[in-house]
């Protein structure tokens, strides 16, 4: 198995020093078993709501958006 050094916030590193004892096993199968649970999880979820504009041509304006009178008159219309 390759090693490497991994940076692990001391909260974390504490739970899982907890969860260690609790199960009895090495701190390196229960990083790599949770790891792996988690990119399974990832891998698996379903993508969140994506954003996309739709655009359509609408054609010339029926207004004279730079005239501010002729703007408001239309919007005041009901």
């Amino acid at each position: 198995m390759p090693r490497t050094t991994v940076n692990i916030e001391a909260p974390i590193l504490a739970s899982l020093k907890k969860l260690q004892k609790r199960e009895k096993r090495s701190l390196g199968q229960l990083i790599s078993e949770l790891v792996a649970e988690a990119l399974a999880r990832r891998e698996t979820a379903e993508p969140g709501y994506e954003f996309r504009w739709l655009s359509k041509p609408m054609g010339p304006a029926r207004v004279c958006l730079e005239d501010k009178d002729a703007v408001w008159a239309v919007l005041d219309q009901e």
